[in-house]
């Protein structure tokens, strides 16, 4: 079953973020959930009372998005309805390595990449293989971001694994050129290394040393997309980041064609809307006109839209509640900048089921069904 399982996540994982893939994704999840209640005992799952929570303040939004009568709701809901049948997986999977799974997980998107840039695959996640600047489009690339979130609430310090999945990630980050997980990453790889007391013993300086050669040999090679050396200067200046100039039109043409009505803001339309704005086009400017998006790419405006101001109360007071319980200081800082940054420049945090593993993480594989500590799941 362990094997079964992880060729599954795999395959759900790539899946995700497809354009015509959602069938199959939802078939993926009901393999996963199905095998999680085989593998229970008697057949019975375990649900967390606040899942249970969850699911009620859910389907009331539901419910108010389904009286307001959103167009093309289902685009939006499926991905609430694949969130839950995920994290019940999560939670009642047994003898799940996390960290190895996470660790072949990363290995697996760094080649998919190579294959894609070597045109031996498809597009399956857009229309092109390539976009702008030879940017590559392509399955999620958060996987080294879980693993720095495990190691940092596991208080595990740099080691040869991680300087390993580092180097194959480095591949699809690059690839890619996407600013936001890159900075994250490092942010997090950052709260890992730095330790006063290790930072100078030689497995630290030998792995530490191979990144740096690796990534420095990276960007002088011809391999190096053109549109990683344009953006690196933007980490210094973020706000001069095209993308970033994007989402905050965006944001402020959403809020000033929003129109909502006192009730709206407070609850908001409920799941199941989109929001629809004009962009403009200075280059082509008969390619300007209304786009309609599932969301703009902000997380806070996601939840806002669709519950209100009570809707990210509630949230604010989740991630509060998740935070006190992250055990160290350096894991408290990752986690809040995984949340804040990845909501500001989008709304993968909920669209990407496995964002889920971060709550697993921290309200589940310290808890007493386990009878250990955490971090016995990397063994």
């Amino acid at each position: 079953m362990k094997v079964f399982n992880q060729i599954i996540l795999i395959f759900l994982f790539l899946a995700i973020g497809t354009k015509t893939l959602s069938a199959f994704v939802a078939i993926c999840l009901a393999i996963l959930f199905a095998s999680a209640w085989i593998d229970s005992r008697k057949g019975k799952l375990l649900v967390p009372h606040y899942i249970i929570l969850g699911f009620g303040i859910y389907v009331f939004f539901l419910v108010l998005g389904l009286i307001n009568g959103h167009p093309n709701w289902v685009r939006d809901v499926k991905f609430q309805f694949f969130g839950f049948i995920f994290y019940l997986f999560l939670v009642n999977v047994k003898h799940f390595n996390l960290l190895r799974f996470l660790f072949i997980l990363n290995a697996i998107v760094c080649g998919v990449y190579i294959l894609i840039y070597l045109g031996l695959v498809p597009s399956l996640w857009n229309e092109s293989i390539s976009g702008m600047e030879g940017r590559l489009y392509g399955p999620s690339i958060i996987p080294i971001v879980l693993i720095g979130f495990y190691y940092l609430y596991n208080r595990m310090s740099f080691d040869v694994p991680l300087g390993l999945s580092w180097l194959l990630a480095l591949v699809y980050l690059f690839m890619t050129s996407n600013l936001m997980n890159l900075v994250t990453a490092g942010i997090l790889l950052g709260l890992i290394v730095v330790n006063v007391y290790k930072i100078f013993k030689p497995a630290f300086l030998v792995g530490f040393s191979i990144i740096l050669v690796g990534s420095i040999a990276f960007f002088n090679s011809d391999f190096a997309p053109e549109a990683i050396k344009t953006k690196l200067p933007y980490i210094l200046k973020p706000w001069e980041y095209a993308s970033l100039k994007t989402r905050i039109t965006d944001f402020g043409m959403a809020l000033r064609t929003e129109d909502f009505t006192w009730s709206e803001k407070l609850i908001g339309e409920g799941f199941g809307a989109s929001t629809t704005i004009y962009r403009e086009n200075e280059i082509a400017v008969s390619l300007s006109g209304k786009i309609t998006f599932q969301e703009i790419d902000n997380g806070f405006y996601y939840l806002y839209h669709r519950g209100g101001f009570l809707l990210l109360l509630l949230f604010l007071l989740v991630n509060i509640y998740l935070i006190y319980k992250i055990p160290s200081l350096k894991a408290k800082l990752g986690f809040i900048f995984i949340v804040v940054f990845t909501n500001l420049l989008s709304i993968h945090y909920f669209n990407n089921v496995f964002y889920l593993i971060l709550p697993f993480i921290i309200l589940e594989t310290s808890s007493k069904k386990y009878n250990d500590p955490p971090k016995i799941l990397e063994k």
